[in-house]
């Protein structure tokens, strides 16, 4: 690839970390904070669901109107919108203006596919998964950097300050992207993306999408591998907080550390790693690695002894999740039309929304009944998938994948 296709990749790459660090530090706190102003059971599994479920509605939406009106401004749209839901989030007085926040931020949380058609813009089919890694590899970062400040923000400054440092993160960040963030959509591709009709874009996307069976499968994959991960993610500081007796700041600040280290794994893997892994194994190869890593680390992961057993128990779960998202975004890409690029993403992202908003729903629920159900169900259906996958590698009928 030529230095003039590396600099957009490196402008996108930075633009989604720096939002991610902000998003990085307030995750991690949702379960902790509802519990604080006093939801239980079912209202913490709504808290935990509403931003996934809005991002479930509005995603294939931003990504189809990024195919017709150019990435670069859905994606500050996304920023401007982010920031003021952390502001909201930050003097939320309670259990109702916390659920407003998530809701408003889910609105607006367009960055992710956005930025993965901006790199399939960008970048020739061969260089796809390397380029959406870059995305993992912000992930990554964001995950590395976002939850300890996140957590120490909470612990030393106040149940608020998370929310205002991720909102004057966002902020700068969509100041800085109005001055460096260029436009990626070509003039064609917009054309004959204004050519199709907008709407409706979600159930007669999806049934052509579907109908494409290679595609299909993918997709479906997607949404399986997310809601697996999401039933248990956002159990991880309530799981800290009840095995370890911990107040609110202390726990979201040892959740922080944890997922620390599972973001630096997950950004050597995605951001370093993944091109020369997908040129010796291919991508199909590296997301069956990835389900069994992920399957074995979610077995382990209830029965920690001690708080430090937790640094090793997220390696093989960050190594998993390192391997199958870039995989499974460039299989994605590399099924969909070129000028279908925005509206594909943007669909598959909205498949991970719906199970990012069903899984944490399951996953607080039973957390309720039992802190180890959540786990146990990640696996189950994680091994499931795994077999699937194996068995529908063997079929021609999928296309040779």
């Amino acid at each position: 690839m030529g230095k003039a296709a590396k600099s957009p990749l490196i402008v996108i790459f930075t633009t989604v970390m720096v939002d991610l660090i902000g998003f990085g530090m307030v995750i991690p706190l949702i379960g902790l904070y509802g519990r604080h102003y006093g939801a239980d059971g079912f209202d913490l599994a709504i808290l935990g669901g509403i931003y996934s479920l809005m991002q479930f509605f509005f995603a294939p939406i931003w990504g189809a109107l990024s195919d017709r009106m150019g990435r670069r401004p859905i994606i500050l749209l996304s920023l401007l919108g982010s920031t003021l839901s952390y502001v909201i989030f930050a003097f939320a007085p309670s259990y109702l203006w916390l659920l407003i926040a998530r809701a408003f931020g889910g609105i607006f949380a367009a960055n992710i596919s956005t930025a993965q058609a901006y790199i399939a813009d960008v970048t020739l089919p061969e260089d796809r998964a390397r380029g959406m890694g870059l995305i993992g590899a912000a992930f990554g970062i964001g995950f590395t950097l976002g939850p300890p400040l996140g957590g120490i923000a909470s612990a030393k400054l106040g149940l608020e300050a998370p929310g205002l440092i991720a909102a004057l993160i966002c902020g700068t960040n969509f100041l800085l992207a109005i001055w460096r963030l260029p436009e990626s959509l070509s003039p064609e591709l917009k054309k004959s993306a204004l050519d199709r009709s907008l709407s409706p874009i979600r159930w007669e996307g999806l049934k052509r999408s579907f109908a494409n069976r290679q595609l299909g499968f993918f997709l479906f994959t997607f949404f399986v591998v997310t809601f697996a991960f999401s039933t248990m993610e956002q159990t991880f500081s309530l799981l800290f907080q009840t095995k370890f007796n911990l107040e609110t700041g202390e726990a979201g600040l040892k959740t922080g550390l944890v997922l620390m280290v599972a973001g630096i794994i997950g950004a050597l893997v995605q951001g370093g790693m993944i091109r020369s892994l997908v040129k010796k194994f291919g991508e199909v190869k590296l997301l069956i690695a990835g389900l069994f890593l992920n399957a074995l680390s979610m077995a382990l992961f209830p029965y920690g002894a001690t708080y430090m057993i937790y640094f090793f128990l997220t390696i093989p779960l960050a190594l998993g999740s390192g391997l199958i998202n870039p995989s499974l975004a460039a299989l994605i890409s590399k099924s969909a039309a070129a000028d279908k690029q925005g509206t594909t993403l943007g669909l598959s992202q909205g498949l991970g929304s719906l199970a990012r908003a069903t899984g944490p729903f399951c996953g607080l629920l039973t957390f309720a009944v039992s802190p180890q159900l959540p786990y146990l169900i990640a696996t189950l259906i994680t091994l499931a998938l795994l077999g699937l996958t194996l068995s529908v590698r063997r079929s021609k009928s999928y296309g040779n994948f």
